[in-house]
């Protein structure tokens, strides 16, 4: 697996993950202010780094499959 293979899993993977954080969200699940805001900056991040791989790939002249 090349480095451009691995960061587009990775890319994807962490889409998933806020995909699920936000099925979470919306479902109602959170039971207090404290899980929400754990939630929250879980997907902070995931979106951070999402965004981060988007960037370096978009650099090396390679586009992502969204």
């Amino acid at each position: 697996m090349d480095s451009i293979s691995l960061a587009s899993y990775f890319y994807k993977k962490l889409n998933q993950y806020e995909e699920g954080h936000m099925d979470y969200l919306s479902s109602g699940a959170i039971k207090d202010m404290e899980e929400y805001k754990f939630v929250m900056g879980e997907l902070s991040m995931l979106r951070t780094l999402r965004q981060d791989i988007k960037e370096a790939l978009h650099i090396e002249g390679d586009d992502l499959d969204e």
